[in-house]
């Protein structure tokens, strides 16, 4: 069965910081850092438990793509995965 991947409106405000501030550093490099990225999500709809799971959430989990975590919530009942976050794998582990 293939997961639907359902992107959080938190998720897209990240990726617009991170790919903003991408462009400005590494204009040469973003878009196939983006490509690969979205790549690498995608594997999810297929392959949904790749990710680490977040102790103390069970429906939660992470996966990373350097230097990212991709924070997503896996929903079996519905077949969807929730992308909650990307975050920087430097910071502190954001608040569920």
């Amino acid at each position: 069965m293939a997961f639907k991947v359902l992107y959080h409106e938190d998720a897209l405000a990240d990726l617009e910081e991170i790919f903003e501030w991408s462009r400005e550093k590494h204009p040469e490099t973003t878009e196939q850092f983006a490509d690969d990225l979205f790549d690498h999500i995608e594997l999810l709809q297929a392959l949904p438990y790749i990710g680490t799971p977040i102790k103390g959430h069970p429906q939660l989990r992470r996966l990373l793509h350097s230097p990212l975590y991709v924070y997503y919530r896996l929903d079996e009942h519905r077949g969807a995965i929730e992308i909650l976050h990307f975050w920087h794998s430097s910071r502190k582990e954001p608040q569920f």
